[in-house]
């Protein structure tokens, strides 16, 4: 992926170099600016942490201090450069098309307010890329941290169904099942309370657990890997319990994500006859539990088939109906939108709605983008979704796990390369996770909570840099 490099750049770079032969000093002194790493680090962490149990404006204010030390950080540190990734120009282009639909849109001053949610986030993600690029160590820390706080939401989301939770409110159509096949769909921690969310958080951070799974697989740390696949079961369990149909579909599409890159690995990198063998093994073994989970929860398959009835499930009916009215905004509003953010939405939505079918948003991410600021908005977000998915698929298909052998090796059998086999682990979990929140959001727009968001762009900006790394 290539850097871009503009004049621009090149002379807010020479301004920081400046800035930085004067500052250097002062953080060799100084023993906060010394350990300013230490305080990105766990200002991240924080954010993480608050999502699952803070309200969403704690949350936020405590996020902005990330891209608040990391800019301190660049302005005492020696050959700290600001450089763009060429996907984000992509996201730059979405920006500044957001920012026109604010003084375009019929309620400036909440559009106003959705957009600071939105500059929040994307200088959340700029700001770990920044980070992350000359601190690479701390790529796997940030898995770890995140695959942590989803397991134990995913022990919680268990509990609630063990002691047998009430729903909190009526998001399923029962009318057409058996009482005991209605499930209690549990919602974790996360606030506001909602299967939805819920399902949504859980398939967001259940790659950094499979992450924790493979790397100690790797080296070969017995207790460690049989901790970590536990965690993967009961946050596979957990998500079918919360009976989001969405977040099912983003499930089976990060399973079979995990399968391919798996099968690449064992089949055309590793080519050992054994471990096909155990992967021929784990993967029947896997698909007869699923099938058999299935079978013995008449409910959750009742939940799963209900996607496919369409309007004869009111909950399915009702987007439908919401995805009606989303495209005659778009259709009136198609170069710049309504306004960002759901209080736009809410108050333009009354116009157009069908009559008993009030809704918060459009109930699908790509379809909110382009009613909230246009379709070249939604355009820019795809292509930079598409850069670095492309990219990060094409690396992974060209990229060896093996040291090159020299030619005067004597015996030159293959060796290889940890570094590479680990790039290559990190490489398409941060994917995955990607693809799987984006699946999910064609069905729903949880994907603008807080709790979604900062695992997303975390995800994102491993990805860039991981893609960078490979340059």
């Amino acid at each position: 992926m290539k850097i871009l490099e503009t004049q621009i750049f090149n002379t807010v770079n020479h301004i920081l170099k400046l800035i930085q032969a004067k500052t250097d000093k002062l953080r060799k002194n100084s023993f906060l600016l010394t350990n300013i790493d230490f305080f990105i680090f766990y200002s991240i962490i924080a954010v993480y942490v608050l999502s699952i149990f803070a309200p969403n404006e704690i949350t936020g204010l405590v996020s902005i201090l990330v891209p608040f030390f990391i800019f301190i950080k660049v302005l005492i540190t020696k050959n700290e450069k600001i450089e763009l990734e060429f996907c984000n120009f992509f996201l730059l282009i979405y920006l500044l098309i957001c920012l026109i639909s604010n003084f375009t849109s019929s309620m400036p001053l909440q559009s106003m307010y959705g957009f600071s949610k939105t500059l929040i986030y994307f200088a959340f993600y700029f700001a770990l890329c920044q980070f992350l690029k000359n601190q690479k160590k701390y790529i796997i820390k940030l898995l770890f941290i995140i695959a942590s706080l989803v397991s134990i939401e995913s022990i919680i989301g268990l509990m609630q169904h063990s002691v047998g939770i009430e729903n909190i409110s009526t998001w399923q159509d029962t009318s057409y099942l058996n009482p005991e096949d209605i499930i209690a769909r549990v919602y974790g921690t996360l606030k506001p309370y909602n299967p939805n969310l819920f399902g949504g958080y859980l398939i967001a951070g259940f790659p950094a657990i499979v992450a924790m799974l493979l790397i100690n697989l790797k080296n070969k740390k017995t207790l460690q890997t049989i901790i970590s696949f536990c965690c993967c079961l009961v946050c596979i369990f957990t998500i079918f319990l919360t009976g989001c149909r969405g977040a099912y579909l983003a499930l089976f599409t990060a399973i079979a994500g995990f399968i391919i890159a798996s099968f690449l690995i064992v089949f055309h990198d590793l080519n050992l006859p054994k471990l096909k063998f155990i992967w021929k093994t784990t993967f029947f073994a896997g698909l007869a539990g699923i099938i058999i989970f299935l079978i013995f929860n008449h409910g959750i398959l009742q939940r799963l088939m209900s996607i496919f009835i369409l309007r004869d499930d009111s909950s399915t009916s009702f987007r439908i109906n919401v995805y009606n009215s989303a495209i005659q905004m778009l259709n009136d509003n198609w170069l710049f939108g309504i306004g960002v953010g759901n209080k736009v939405f809410r108050e333009i939505y009354g116009l157009y709605m069908l009559s008993g079918f009030d809704a918060l948003s459009c109930y699908s991410t790509i379809l909110e983008m382009a009613v909230e600021s246009g379709v070249f908005a939604a355009l820019a977000y795809l292509l930079f979704l598409f850069t670095i998915i492309f990219n990060s698929i094409k690396i992974f298909l060209n990229c060896s796990i093996y040291s090159p052998v020299k030619k005067e090796d004597k015996n030159p059998a293959k060796q290889i390369n940890q570094n590479k086999f680990t790039y290559k682990i990190l490489l398409f979990i941060p994917l995955i996770s990607i693809i799987s929140v984006m699946i999910h959001g064609i069905f729903d727009t949880i994907y603008f909570r807080p709790q979604i968001q900062f695992i997303f762009w975390t995800m994102a900006a491993i990805l860039t840099i991981l893609i960078r790394e490979n340059r």
